[in-house]
C-alpha cells in the first residue's frame, strides 16, 4: 500500500510539475486520471490508462462496466497481462526474432492505418470531386447492350440447316449437347458453343480489348429477338458455316450519379491514399537514402524444400 501511495504522489507532483510549467493549476481531471490502481514492480497501472482501455470500446460493452465487479476483473486481467509481459522481458523474449519481425509489422499496419487511411475516409471525398469523376469517365457508368449466344461450327451449309431443323423439333438433342458433339470450335466446343456475353462490335466483356466474337456471329445474335431463337446458317467463310442461338440479353443500362456515389466515393478515397502512400515512400528515399547492392544476392543460401511425405506402406 505503502509503494501505491508513493507512485501515486510521485504522479500527482509530476501532473504539478508540468501545469507549473504550463503557468497553470493542475486540473482536476488530470489528477484524477494520474491516480495509480496497481503497480507491477516498477510499473504502474493509472486511472486514465484503464479509462481509456475501456472507452475505446463499443457502448454496448462499455455498459458492462458500470458493475464494480466487472471492473475489479478487468484491473485484474491487467496487472495479469503486466505479470506476463515482464516474466517474458525478464526472459529475453523481447529480443526473440519472431517477436521482433511481429513488433515491425505491427508498427508498419498502424503507421499505414493511421496515416493513409483513416487519415482520409470515403465519406470525406466532397459531391464536387465525385461530380467532376462522374463527368470525366462516363464510360465507367454506362453499359452498352450486351448479348450471350452459343453457336456450332461446322464444315458445311448442309450440316448447319440440318442442326437447326433437329433443334426446332425439340425431339433430338438440346443445342449445347449437339455443339459439344458436332461442333468444329475447340474453343466453345467444351462450353456447349457458349461464346458468353459480348457488344454490338463482338467485344467480350471482362476479356482482353482483342478478345472478341467474329463479326458475322455478333451481327446476327444482336439481329434476334428474343432468348432460345436460332439464327439462318451463317457463312463464316473458308467453307465454315455457323448456326447460332441466343441465350441472353443484357439491356443498355447508365448508372445515375447518386447510384454510382459510393462506388466513386471509394475509387477516389483509394486512388487518393495510393498517391499518399507513393510520395511518403519518394519523401522517405529522399530523407534516408536507401542504397541495395543487388549482387550480393547471389550470397544467398536457400535450404533445400522437404520431400513431401507419402502414403504409408500398406
Amino acid at each position: 500500500m505503502r509503494g501505491v501511495c508513493l507512485v501515486s504522489l510521485v504522479l500527482t507532483v509530476l501532473v504539478t510539475v508540468q501545469a507549473l510549467a504550463e503557468d497553470r493549476a493542475p486540473r482536476p481531471d488530470e489528477v484524477r486520471r494520474a491516480k495509480v490502481v496497481a503497480t507491477v514492480g516498477s510499473e504502474t497501472i493509472t486511472v486514465g490508462e484503464l479509462e481509456d482501455m475501456i472507452n475505446s470500446r463499443s457502448p454496448y460493452a462499455r455498459k458492462r462496466f458500470a458493475d464494480r465487479a466487472v471492473l475489479e476483473r478487468f484491473l485484474d486481467d491487467q496487472v495479469k497481462n503486466e505479470l506476463f509481459y515482464q516474466g517474458a522481458e525478464k526472459l529475453g523474449y523481447g529480443n526473440d526474432p519472431r517477436v521482433r519481425e511481429f513488433l515491425d509489422q505491427t508498427l508498419v499496419q498502424i503507421y499505414v492505418r493511421r496515416e493513409f487511411e483513416e487519415a482520409v475516409t470515403p465519406e470525406s471525398v466532397t459531391k464536387e470531386d465525385v461530380a467532376k469523376y462522374y463527368e470525366e469517365h462516363p464510360e465507367e457508368f454506362h453499359r452498352p447492350e450486351m448479348r450471350r449466344a452459343r453457336h456450332i461450327l461446322v464444315a458445311s451449309k448442309k450440316e448447319a440447316e440440318d442442326i437447326r431443323r433437329q433443334v426446332q423439333s425439340g425431339k433430338g438433342q438440346t443445342f449445347r449437347a449437339l455443339a459439344k458433339e458436332l461442333s468444329l470450335d475447340t474453343e466453345t466446343k467444351l462450353r456447349g458453343g457458349d461464346l458468353l456475353y459480348f457488344s454490338t462490335d463482338g467485344t467480350l466483356v471482362g476479356k482482353p480489348d482483342q478478345a472478341a466474337v467474329n463479326a458475322t456471329l455478333a451481327k446476327a445474335a444482336f439481329s434476334l429477338e428474343k432468348v432460345g431463337e436460332l439464327s439462318k446458317p451463317l457463312d463464316l467463310g473458308d467453307g465454315k458455316w455457323s448456326i447460332l442461338e441466343l441465350t441472353g440479353i443484357r439491356p443498355e443500362q447508365t448508372q445515375t450519379i447518386e447510384q454510382a456515389s459510393a462506388l466513386i466515393r471509394r475509387k477516389i478515397w483509394r486512388q487518393g491514399r495510393e498517391s499518399a502512400l507513393n510520395k511518403a515512400i519518394s519523401d522517405l528515399r529522399t530523407e534516408l537514402n536507401p542504397e541495395t547492392f543487388p549482387e550480393r544476392l547471389d550470397a544467398i543460401v536457400l535450404e533445400a524444400s522437404s520431400q513431401p511425405i507419402g502414403p504409408l506402406d500398406q
